[in-house]
């Protein structure tokens, strides 16, 4: 009598296996995909409080402009930072900008898309200076 295994069976085993793994795999894709636009979101928040705070340090106007694969904050001096979102994000065009107390001068909404599809809307609202986010 022999002791192992047979092939079919060792197939069937690897076949369970790689099962099991893309199951696996295919769940944490989701938790990738939204940990990715969580930080894409964070990255806007972070620039914009940027040229808020710049726009009070500097006793000036700021200005973000959106492009379909970035943004600029900029004075009337010339470009304080700019950032290309990483693949495959893209925004919307849009013009936000702050007055040299802080608050936003033009409102707006912010589109934020994942390879053609809308994943989040950015809204500013003008007086609150609140920035709120809402997923699609």
């Amino acid at each position: 009598m022999r002791k192992g295994f047979t092939l079919v069976e060792l197939s069937l085993a690897i076949f369970i296996i790689a099962l099991i793994g893309v199951a696996a795999l295919t769940g944490l894709n989701h938790y990738r995909q939204k940990a990715e636009l969580r930080f894409q979101q964070d990255v806007i928040e972070e620039y914009l409080l940027f040229a808020k705070q710049q726009a009070v340090t500097m006793q000036r106007d700021i200005d973000v402009l959106f492009f379909e694969n970035g943004f600029t904050v900029q004075s009337s001096r010339g470009t304080l930072k700019e950032l290309t979102l990483a693949r495959p994000f893209t925004v919307s065009s849009l013009r936000l900008g702050f007055n040299a107390d802080g608050n936003p001068r033009f409102a707006g909404t912010l589109y934020l898309y994942r390879r053609g599809q809308t994943v989040a809307k950015m809204t500013v609202a003008v007086g609150s200076g609140l920035i709120t986010w809402s997923a699609q």
